[in-house]
């Protein structure tokens, strides 16, 4: 058996159609789920632009093919005030926001890849907190941060997606196991 091959990079304009098509699937496949996740305009093709113009956005290829995203950023200010709960820290952080996986990519285990990968760039990057949030609907997102050792902490209100829980990882440390 061959192994994949993994790469994580600065995404480019030239895939922002087909990063788009890909989070359209997935929003169809949200709400057949019943989540209320991205079942807004956004995340738009205008966002996604703005993520890729300001080098936050990132592809995972697998075998030379892109197989889901994230935008990977350095600051949330909805974050800055949670609803429930408290930040494990105060230090600083990156914020993993949009992420996803192409339909035709599903089930193979590539949103861990997708995150270690993201992980692995925080750290390079001289960081070690990493927060993220979902809606309390999206179950597939919630195992996927139990089993990736993010902790749940709270509640945050985001203008542009409304209440979500907030997850919080300090990398290099395991919870929950």
């Amino acid at each position: 058996m061959v192994k994949s091959k993994y790469l994580l990079t600065l995404a480019r304009l030239s895939y922002c159609d087909w990063i788009v098509r890909q989070i359209d699937e997935c929003r169809r496949q949200m709400a057949a789920h019943g989540s209320g996740q991205w079942q807004g305009r956004e995340p738009s093709l205008a966002t996604i632009e703005e993520d890729i113009l300001q080098q936050r956005y990132y592809l995972l290829f697998v075998d030379h093919q892109p197989c889901g995203g994230a935008a990977l950023m350095n600051y949330e200010p909805g974050y800055d005030h949670l609803l429930e709960g408290q930040w494990l820290n105060q230090d600083s952080y990156m914020v993993i926001h949009r992420l996803f996986i192409a339909p035709s990519y599903q089930g193979r285990q590539l949103s861990k890849v997708l995150l270690d990968q993201l992980e692995q760039h925080v750290q390079q990057h001289h960081a070690n907190n990493i927060r993220l949030d979902t809606h309390a609907l999206n179950q597939p997102m919630r195992g996927l941060l139990v089993r990736q050792h993010y902790l749940h902490v709270g509640k945050a209100w985001l203008p542009q997606a409304g209440e979500r829980l907030v997850y919080h990882k300090v990398l290099g440390e395991k919870h929950g196991t």
